[in-house]
């Protein structure tokens, strides 16, 4: 290596291959993370079936759930319109929502969301969906708190159009 800005041990250390013990928490998220986008990147080419939608939700609950101590019985309902008002729940929906890449500078964001529509759902789903959100658009305007826009918007979502709602 000849990089002049590299030259101290510890920056060595940074390609050796480790063969320790298995890997911590913060690589398995970023695991997670970066396989989420690889998802995201391989749908561009085609929308996702609400299998796939679900499956992928469920690799995202596998990484947020854990990150904001939040219990299977707090969000399980959430698929069916029932919204607990807890700091973990909301956070736990922020959290959904920045793996989703539907926020922008720490808020849901219309654009984003517009977006991701448009490449991930089914075609029969995308209409709905769009109205959905643009009936919302205006929701994280109220709030200053990632969370509680997040759980705001959501909770829009639903009341919007329940029939196609669905939350990991």
């Amino acid at each position: 290596m000849t990089d002049a800005t590299c030259q101290s041990p510890p920056c060595y250390k940074a390609f050796e291959i480790d063969q320790g013990p298995l890997p911590n928490q913060s690589f398995i998220t970023m695991l997670l993370i970066s396989l989420a986008k690889f998802l995201v990147i391989l749908a561009i080419c085609e929308a996702m079936t609400m299998k796939q939608i679900k499956n992928t939700g469920k690799m995202m609950r596998k990484s947020c759930q854990p990150k904001n101590n939040v219990a299977d019985e707090k969000i399980d309902p959430l698929s069916e319109g029932v919204f607990i008002d807890e700091k973990e729940v909301k956070c736990y929906m922020a959290c959904i929502m920045k793996m989703a890449n539907t926020m922008k500078n720490g808020k849901p964001s219309y654009e984003a969301a517009i977006k991701q529509i448009d490449l991930l759902l089914p075609e029969d789903l995308k209409e709905p969906a769009k109205a959905a959100v643009t009936a919302c658009k205006k929701v994280p305007d109220d709030y200053k708190d990632t969370c509680d826009a997040a759980f705001h918007v959501t909770k829009c979502i639903y009341n919007h159009n329940p029939s196609i709602f669905f939350f990991p």
